[in-house]
């Protein structure tokens, strides 16, 4: 593990020099750069200077990465930055944040050795974005012996390999360094084995052990923890043509000002006015329905609109959590899929994606996932058929006709034996034999009909249209336009993309399932339960939502991949969703709805009423029944009437006296046998 210690220790005396008192490192993320770490915190710990960020890079970084981090330190307000990386990388880094506008007043940056030695052989482009950047690197005295060595190196490379020679930097003058100390320790103690000579750390050991402090053509190397360290450090301004050295740092005695300076030559120091600050640029979706989550226009900025949308409030709120009082931001709508969406940050058109963005894996290639702050899954919105008392002829249900047969011969054998054993108790039972037999029959009969029709009149009996997903692939169904369910249909549930439609909004819905797959409607929609919830508040009866739930992670916020944003923005999710804000927000949007995918949403299963239609057969019967009764009550009313109007009509007159002695006789006859029933009546009574 290298030694950073004295690196770590110049860094932060130069610091204290130009007063700033905060800083943020950036470093190559691989185990030499993550070295330093240690050693700049307890140095700058000692100092009473502030390390307010540490931004690792990867080594082979994309584009758009490097950007990421540049944007979260112009959120941060970071305006002091110490860079320690190899060239290669730190070429790449001064270019984007020449571009991003990070290199003028406002900023300040040191650079550590690890580029600084190599500041001569890097890219003029580079070059030229680093101007008024600080750097540190070990101290090469310009003396006699250094140039006559540059003179024999050139001389020999360009006899070996017939070209220019490459220009030496301070690692060759080390390793030459050190092979030439070894070869002065071996004449000094004589001939050595071969086992001596298998380590380097061993052979600079050795040269330590004779002269701890050891002056080569690079200047004085002191053996630290058996590691060669410069003495001196060089602090220079990057100026472009040609680097103005400001001062040196020398252990044990701090930085000493280079007295041939000038106040032209010293580094930039920060200005009195505000750092350049970044603006981000939010993506969020068109959309034309469900304005509860998203209803917001490409600009809008500020908190005034009274209803942007639950995502857009969860946002601003995160927003105020993860980095407060910095960046601004503005929105811009983006046309076309939400997994359009999460790609424009990917190739950064946009910084971040903001919505109701479900997470699912086929995104993560483009973007990384907040955590979510709404939990959601799929489920199937469907019409339902309420197989109500339609038919007149619903009273004859209740019981098959065989079973009829059967109920009356058992109602006959109870009701006999209910006569035998109550005909002394249970007046009902007393009477005729005609009154008997119909007691026998409809004593027992009467409460299983009454309780079977009951239930077929009353009992709610919702249907669903679709009795299974198989079934359903057969017909068209529906998606919300834009979303993931549409791949969701197809890869996961094995539906045909032809039978697949897309739809909008509330009321598209409503209209597509009251039509049906048969007429250019369709007989199911897929979509997120917090949407079909929406649904069903609106459209109370006639719907249902059916499972199974397809589970998902949720909804939740796209950054670029590897994004430090990510893990901020998550841990300001979680304390927002958990705090007493987020139910508020529900009900300011959604109302009494509740959008959680584990509770039960309110649907409504109202049956409708029972009509004149439900019961017609049973009225055209007991009419009939009733007329029937009538005219044979009043027959000989009737008889008379078509007597009359019968001989009138035929003006025969021999006939009529005839008949009126007819109708005398018989009502002479009627009033003795009311007579004698009276007698027999009456003689019953005395005896």
């Amino acid at each position: 593990m290298p030694d950073f210690s004295r690196l770590a220790e110049a860094t932060v005396s130069t610091l204290e020099m130009f007063e700033w008192n905060k800083v943020t490192l950036i470093y190559e993320d691989m185990e030499f750069s993550n070295a330093i770490i240690p050693y700049l915190t307890d140095a700058l710990v000692n100092k009473d200077i502030q390390l307010s960020h540490k931004i690792a890079i990867p080594t082979f970084p994309e584009d758009f990465q490097i950007l990421e981090r540049l944007e979260v330190l112009m959120s941060s307000q970071s305006e002091v930055f110490v860079v320690h990386m190899s060239s290669n990388l730190a070429s790449r880094l001064f270019v984007a944040a020449n571009k991003e506008g990070m290199m003028g007043k406002g900023f300040a940056w040191l650079v550590t050795d690890g580029l600084s030695n190599f500041v001569d052989t890097m890219d003029p482009i580079a070059i030229g974005s680093m101007k008024g950047v600080i750097g540190l690197r070990p101290y090469i005295p310009k003396t006699t012996a250094l140039k006559n060595f540059r003179t024999r190196y050139k001389r020999i490379s360009s006899m070996k390999q017939n070209k220019a020679a490459t220009k030496l930097n301070l690692l060759g003058l080390w390793l030459y360094d050190i092979v030439w100390g070894f070869g002065m320790t071996v004449e000094r103690i004589g001939n050595v084995n071969s086992g001596f000579l298998k380590e380097m750390n061993d052979r600079t050991w050795l040269i330590g052990i004779l002269n701890p402090s050891f002056r080569g053509i690079s200047g004085i190397l002191d053996l630290v923890n058996r590691q060669f360290q410069p003495s001196v450090f060089e602090i220079f301004n990057i100026t472009g043509k040609r680097n103005r050295v400001i001062g040196y740092w020398t252990n044990g005695q701090g930085i000493s000002k280079n007295n041939n300076s000038t106040s032209r030559n010293t580094p930039r120091i920060l200005q009195a006015e505000e750092p350049t600050r970044a603006k981000w640029t939010i993506g969020v979706p068109s959309k034309k329905g469900f304005t509860e989550f998203v209803n917001i226009q490409s600009g809008n900025k500020s908190n005034d609109d009274e209803l942007p949308g639950f995502s857009i409030e969860v946002f601003r709120k995160v927003w105020d959590l993860a980095l407060p009082s910095t960046t601004s931001y503005e929105f811009v709508n983006i046309d076309g899929t939400y997994d359009d969406l999460c790609c424009q940050v990917k190739y950064q058109e946009i910084h971040a994606a903001v919505g109701d963005i479900s997470i699912v894996a086929s995104r993560t290639n483009c973007v990384d996932f907040t955590l979510p702050y709404l939990e959601t899954g799929v489920a199937m919105l469907i019409k339902v058929r309420h197989n109500g008392p339609k038919d007149m002829w619903i009273f004859l249900k209740p019981l098959s006709w065989d079973l009829w047969l059967v109920i009356i011969a058992i109602c006959i054998f109870i009701g006999i034996v209910v006569r035998v054993l109550e005909r002394r108790e249970n007046t009902e039972f007393n009477g005729s034999a005609r009154k008997q037999l119909s007691t026998i029959l409809m004593f027992p009969c009467q409460s299983s009909y009454t309780a079977n029709l009951s239930s077929i009149l009353t009992v709610n009996q919702l249907q669903p249209t679709i009795p299974s997903i198989k079934e359903l692939r057969k017909s068209y169904v529906g998606y919300q336009n834009h979303s993931f369910v549409k791949g969701f249909l197809i890869n996961q549930l094995g539906f045909q993309e032809s039978m697949l439609k897309p739809y909008c909004s509330v009321d598209d819905y409503q209209e597509a399932l009251s039509k049906g797959s048969e007429n250019e409607g369709v007989s199911a929609i897929f979509d997120e339960i917090p949407y079909i919830k929406l649904f069903l508040a609106q459209y109370t009866t006639d719907y249902l939502m059916v499972g199974p739930t397809y589970r998902t992670d949720g909804l939740g916020f796209a950054l670029p991949i590897g994004s430090p944003m990510v893990a901020n923005f998550s841990r300001a999710i979680l304390n927002f969703t958990q705090g007493k804000y987020m139910n508020s927000l529900e009900k300011k949007y959604f109302g009494m709805v509740s959008i959680d995918q584990d509770e039960t949403g309110a649907v409504s299963s109202a049956s409708p009423s029972l009509t004149s239609r439900s019961f017609a057969g049973l009225f055209i019967i007991i009419s009939i029944i009733v007329l029937l009764a009538l005219l044979s009550s009043k027959i000989h009313i009737l008889r008379r009437l078509f007597q009359r109007y019968i001989f009138s009509n035929s003006g025969d007159i021999a006939h009529p006296p005839q008949i009126n002695n007819v109708e005398e006789n018989h009502n002479s006859n009627q009033n003795n046998r009311d007579e004698s029933i009276e007698e027999g009546i009456l003689e019953g009574r005395s005896s």
